[in-house]
């Protein structure tokens, strides 16, 4: 017998857990790079392997979860997740971390799918908007993670002890919160199983919004720190200014997507975060002082905050088509977005200049609300 927690703290529980994890290793890459004696090539090839497994289980997730539950998904990639950072303190060699990235991928890919359709379910179930709320606590949890991390490296403790004190505190709470998980949705016999079918218009909406969200989010994360050293021409602390105010109000913003969102109607949500997008990439593009660019920065983070959390929860329930298949579509058009983004972005900023890397953002959020506009009604699931 163990402890009974309400499945939605468990579930939000568990977006925190595997996000803090992400924390642990946006803020020791540097350890890792020195640890194995790479490249920024090579630290990109840790990227795309992990990308590529993330995708290739995407692909299965459907049928795993369908032979199974997402219950149990989430145990085992939970479980394998925490155990597979143990060795990687003690990984030397580029092609060895690759492996680990893979399977690290494969482990991610599945969580992923199982805990947003999860997460989709729950709203089926209570009747109300709440993946926007869901990803506010993947937001904590990757801040809370970096912040955290960041503490062990101002005090001098080593790699493999910060992954030991996170691994013997996080796996057995994150098995406590997946237990209290209770049983899936089941999809009618009628529905389809996998992504190989003719998309409803909807699908292809949701993908492409994904997509360009993601575009975003991954250029804050690449490219905020240099956009702040090379054109903002600041130092130190404020280097890191740009990816506060984008995450600080990343988190405000999934925090009230869904009072916004039952308030507003999805279509009318959408419009407000596609106009608020667009104007912060405006700032970002023609101002180069710091004030400007932490607004920027801070309406960016609002404007993307709820796009991918309604792009999964209308996913999860497209009439015909299994929720984890809506879900799996989503999440390849977001990691597909995170695997080729970066370099096409690298060799436009070498060109032209590492505040131009946000034109393309812009073109593509303002030509994006035509067809949300004419097909508004696709909105309304």
């Amino acid at each position: 017998m163990f402890l009974r927690i309400n499945d939605i703290i468990a579930c939000r529980a568990l977006f925190f857990i595997m996000a803090f994890y992400v924390g642990l290793w946006t803020i020791r890459i540097p350890t890792i790079k020195d640890q194995i004696q790479t490249d920024y090539l090579g630290i990109g090839y840790i990227f795309a392997t992990f990308a590529m497994g993330s995708i290739i289980a995407m692909f299965f997730a459907s049928k795993m979860i369908r032979n199974t539950s997402c219950r149990i998904i989430l145990i085992y990639c939970g479980l394998f997740q925490g155990l597979l950072w143990l060795p990687t303190a003690f990984i030397k060699n580029l092609e060895i971390f690759m492996i680990i990235a893979f399977i690290f991928g494969l482990c991610f890919g599945a969580f992923e799918i199982a805990l947003n359709l999860y997460a989709s379910n729950l709203e089926k179930r209570k009747k109300k908007s709440m993946m926007s709320g869901f990803h506010a606590f993947w937001s904590l949890g990757v801040l809370f993670g970096s912040l955290m991390t960041s503490l062990f490296l101002e005090w001098k403790i080593s790699f493999l002890n910060n992954i030991l004190v996170y691994v013997i505190i996080l796996l057995p709470i994150n098995l406590l919160f997946t237990l209290n998980l209770i049983g899936d949705e089941k999809s009618s016999e009628n529905d389809k199983t996998n992504i190989f079918f003719l998309w409803p218009i909807i699908i292809f909406l949701l993908a492409i919004i994904a997509m360009a969200n993601a575009l975003t989010e991954g250029s804050v994360d690449v490219w905020g720190a240099l956009y702040m050293r090379d054109y903002i021409k600041v130092d130190g602390f404020q280097i890191g200014l740009a990816t506060i105010s984008f995450n600080i109000f990343m988190v405000l913003g999934r925090l009230s997507g869904d009072w916004f969102r039952d308030k507003l109607g999805v279509y009318n949500l959408l419009i407000i975060l596609f106009f608020l997008t667009i104007l912060s990439l405006i700032i970002l593009i023609f101002f180069n002082s710091i004030v400007p660019s932490i607004l920027g920065f801070a309406i960016l983070g609002i404007g993307a905050s709820s796009i991918i959390p309604i792009a999964y929860s209308l996913a999860g329930k497209i009439k015909g088509i299994e929720g984890s298949v809506g879900i799996t579509i989503v999440s390849i058009a977001v990691y597909g977005t995170f695997m080729g983004a970066p370099a096409s972005l690298g060799l436009l900023a070498n060109a032209y200049g590492v505040n131009n890397i946000f034109i393309p953002m812009l073109i593509i959020f303002i030509f994006l609300l035509i067809p949300i506009k004419v097909f508004k009604n696709e909105f309304k699931l």
